[in-house]
């Protein structure tokens, strides 16, 4: 059976979609739009010092945009940057301030132009969940303020409710009352149903708008409304409140756009882009699907999880896909055991830049950087590695002692050690995002799952508005035999590489393992 299907069919279809689409405007000096670029996800603190204190900073990050320009990406994703208690800064006690640690506003309005200028699109993480305990409303609920009281919710005897990390999500107060925090006792959840609470939120989200940012990643997106009967995930209300959020940013902004952490399973997403109007998902069932598939040898799951969200999602819903981010072990830990495994690295990129979606890289992905020593989250963040370890210790991250234990690091593994290596992992990404942003089908919305002899073997077939592409990724560590009739209609060429492919004697082709090509229609 042929891998070919109808093309023309779904290049109508896309016609038509791209005809029926809202126009937006776009970020300065980028000719894709937000669903379209590479983006990258930075962990400020962890990304580049430049002022020797051990802390990476906004003006580190301005340093180093040459570098995010030379990889191809088009938009940064910046964890919370806002002053907090803690190293990771989901417990916010200022909304409208910077990190002193970070710099300042102006170094973010700085940063803004200069990323703009260089093309690069800008979000921040914005946690309208729950702030720090230390956040002035807080202390002023805590001290009887009324008002504020009403941003959060207390209780005297509270209803059974557990919190994300299992227990009981309410926490005792100094007058012996009870406040809800299902992240924990540091991070109260805040009263969305109260519109103070909510216009408080607008204002702070217009700050940065007005700025210069390009939209905000939600954090605990499912989280935000709780139900009636102790219900803390993807309740109507939620929905309901991301809608509400969604109309005021682009009443603000139209250009920018909201993307969710919607760590939670496939119908809820859907849901989220049904009755939320959320702009874009993250793509967790997806994420799940490729790591086992990877580690399984096997792509029949994988292609199941496609088929599915192809079923699923409402048409032209944008699901932000990746291999790893801030909350999970870092896939080159994950796929090197018991020793570091190049090739499955490699495979993992090709999945990433060629599959439906918008990818998202966190930073050092493209390195194939692992965990720091220890297995919890802050492993999850060392510093970025630009450079060997050198006698002293430094690595080009800060000139002084880094902020976190980063560990001994790994022969090869830095910027300055694989720049200039044609067949490293940093310039295999190089090359994928390259073929990414240039080819329109690798972004286009329409695609198919095609069914070829291995269980093995991967076939997505992806249709721009000029050319059809076949993606084949081989899962298995063995070669795998495709025959000619499950070719026809394919010019044997690697678009990646521009390299022919030799037909085997029955003018099928043998994909060597843990392989990827991309093949262009005739």
């Amino acid at each position: 059976m042929s891998l070919r299907t109808p093309a023309a069919l779904l290049c109508a279809l896309l016609g038509f979609a791209m005809a029926s689409a809202p126009m937006r405007s776009q970020a300065p000096a980028s000719r894709l739009g937000w669903d379209e670029v590479v983006w990258y996800e930075v962990f400020v603190r962890s990304f580049q010092d430049s002022d020797g204190d051990g802390i990476g900073d906004l003006r580190g990050l301005m340093a180093r945009l040459p570098y995010l320009s030379e990889l191809g990406v088009g938009g940064l994703w910046l964890m919370p940057t806002y002053p907090s208690p803690s190293y990771h800064g989901y417990d916010v006690t200022d909304y409208e301030a910077v990190a002193p640690e970070y710099g300042t506003v102006a170094d973010m309005r700085e940063l803004l132009a200069e990323a703009h200028a260089s093309g690069l699109r800008v979000i921040l993480d914005f946690v309208p969940n729950h702030t720090s305990r230390l956040h002035p409303w807080f202390l002023a609920a805590l001290g009887g303020d009324e008002y504020y009281r009403a941003f959060y919710r207390f209780e005297p005897d509270p209803p059974p409710i557990r919190g994300t990390r299992g227990g009981s999500a309410w926490h005792a107060t100094p007058a012996g009352d009870y406040y809800l925090g299902l992240f924990g006792a540091g991070m109260p959840d805040l009263n969305l149903t109260n519109p103070d609470a909510t216009a408080a939120l607008y204002r702070a989200a217009d700050f940065w708008l007005e700025l210069g940012v390009d939209g905000f990643r939600i954090d605990a997106i499912q989280h935000l409304v709780e139900g009636e009967d102790g219900q803390i995930s993807n309740t109507a209300a939620t929905y309901a409140w991301v809608k509400g959020f969604e109309e005021h940013l682009h009443a603000v902004a139209p250009h920018a756009f909201l993307v969710g952490e919607t760590w939670t399973e496939m119908p809820a997403i859907v849901r989220y882009h049904r009755d939320a109007d959320l702009d874009m998902s993250f793509d967790y069932p997806l994420w799940k699907a490729v790591l086992a598939a990877l580690q399984s040898r096997s792509a029949a799951d994988l292609a199941d999880t496609l088929a599915q969200e192809r079923d699923l999602y409402p048409y032209g819903a944008v699901r932000g896909t990746f291999l790893t981010n801030h909350d999970q072990t870092r896939h080159a830990t994950r796929l090197s055991v018991p020793r570091r495994d190049e090739p499955r690295l490699a495979l993992a990129a090709g999945l990433l830049l060629t599959l439906p979606g918008t990818p998202f890289v966190y930073y050092g992905e493209e390195l194939g950087m692992p965990d720091g020593p220890g297995s919890g989250d802050l492993e999850k963040r060392t510093p970025m590695r630009w450079a060997p370890v050198g006698p002293d210790g430094a690595f080009g991250f800060t000139t002084g002692s880094p902020w976190t234990d980063p560990g001994p690091g790994q022969p090869g593994v830095s910027v300055a050690e694989q720049v200039d290596e044609p067949g490293s992992l940093l310039n295999r990404y190089r090359r994928l995002i390259a073929m990414r942003n240039e080819r329109d089908a690798l972004r286009s919305s329409v695609w198919s799952v095609l069914r070829t002899s291995s269980r093995a073997v991967l076939a997505v077939e992806r249709v721009g508005a000029d050319e059809t592409l076949l993606v084949l990724a081989n899962l298995a560590a063995r070669a795998v035999e495709l025959g000619a009739d499950e070719l026809a209609g394919y010019f044997l060429a690697d678009a990646l590489t521009g390299a022919e492919l030799q037909a085997g004697a029955g003018g099928g082709l043998s994909l060597p393992g843990l392989s990827l090509y991309v093949l262009r229609a005739w």
